[in-house]
């Protein structure tokens, strides 16, 4: 986990410092080596959250996007007091889940039913090949409002895949400006659509609480 509670306040890991949990306030201690991003973990147990996946320096740059009190937010559910940390918790109740190591479909249904008010975003650099399938593969545009294009989706990767029957809207980070929404795909054809939306415009929108924007072709500029 990237924070922990010191002396009553939301803190990153420092060499020799100690905390608690903001989860569950089990004692946590500072995981500062050369090797791994400095983090906290639960002394002497596994993560409070089944869900926690080990974090890269590619869910900090995103979580960086927001301000601290949004990151790493228990989410509680009322009835059943099942509690897991969202990534990105807004004041407006909206969670984003960063997703870099592949997630069983299993999980994913859980998630996406637990958090209902949710948006993924996936990291599309996780091997190095997709990114490479990703331009081979698009192609359009095929519609102009909202903006989509056709993607073909071809060798080893199940990135698309993987991600087709999300009950939850499902952007895909390839690390340059835009981020795409995938917007539909179908595993047998391996054939699907995309659309593109400027990552600033993004974290703008899931600031201000906004429905996350789609881009378009103005017809009077073609």
């Amino acid at each position: 986990m990237r924070y922990a509670i010191v002396d009553g306040k939301k803190s990153e890991a420092q060499p020799k410092l100690k905390g608690h949990c903001p989860n569950c306030d089990a004692e946590m201690v500072a995981k500062c080596g050369r090797v791994k991003i400095w983090h906290w973990a639960h002394k002497g147990c596994p993560p409070c959250d089944p869900w926690w996946e080990t974090e890269t320096n590619w869910h900090r740059a995103w979580k960086n996007c927001f301000p601290m009190d949004w990151q790493e937010v228990s989410h509680i559910d009322p009835y059943s007091g099942e509690r897991h940390i969202a990534d990105i918790k807004t004041p407006y109740g909206f969670v984003i889940e960063f997703q870099h190591s592949i997630i069983h479909h299993t999980e994913r249904y859980e998630r996406e039913a637990f958090y209902k008010n949710m948006i993924w975003v996936v990291d599309g650099l996780r091997n190095s090949f997709d990114l490479t399938y990703f331009n081979i593969g698009i192609s359009g545009p095929v519609q102009n409002n909202p903006l989509a294009y056709k993607i073909n989706w071809w060798g080893r990767s199940r990135l698309l895949h993987n991600w087709a029957d999300s009950g939850a809207k499902v952007y895909l980070d390839f690390g340059g400006e835009n981020l795409w929404r995938l917007i539909i795909f179908d595993s047998e054809k391996n054939v699907g659509a995309v659309g593109p939306i400027s990552k600033e415009i993004f974290i703008q929108n899931c600031k201000n609480g906004e429905p996350i924007s789609v881009s378009y072709i103005d017809e009077e500029e073609k």
